[in-house]
């Protein structure tokens, strides 16, 4: 067992990423197939394989260090979003996401907390994200 539903969260997210990372680019990129979709899978598991180490981290970072831990995500994401279709990355952050949730709901009785209290650490840090990446979005757009 974890000390905290936030620790808790953090250890089967770490623990679960090799089987949640070929699962959210399988849907990313469901759908009409073609020859060039072999480069952007492999860009999406690029992507994911760094992404979610950093998640992992924002998630069991303490309040104080939270805010600099989401900096380093999104400049992960920004980056991504020079070789990935702003639209596409999106998407697959919301099917990671979903995925996620799923993991956390069928898993969480092996971390020590109900899954909704390690869904409620995985939310406030999602909405936390997002709210970051508004907020810079703001930012450059004002300047």
């Amino acid at each position: 067992m974890r000390a905290t539903p936030r620790a808790a969260a953090a250890a089967l997210i770490r623990a679960h990423a090799s089987a949640i990372v070929p699962r959210v680019v399988a849907e990313a990129t469901a759908g009409d197939r073609k020859a060039t979709d072999i480069e952007l899978d492999r860009r999406l598991t690029a992507f994911l394989e760094r992404r979610i180490p950093l998640w992992v981290q924002a998630l069991e970072a303490d309040d104080r260090e939270r805010v600099i831990a989401i900096r380093r995500l999104l400049r992960t994401d920004a980056d991504a979003g020079e070789q990935i279709p702003p639209v596409v990355l999106l998407g697959t952050v919301a099917i990671g996401y979903r995925l996620i949730e799923s993991e956390i709901r069928s898993r969480a009785g092996e971390y020590g907390f109900s899954h909704e209290a390690l869904w409620a650490e995985m939310d406030l840090l999602r909405r936390s994200v997002g709210e970051m990446r508004r907020r810079s979005a703001d930012d450059a757009g004002a300047a």
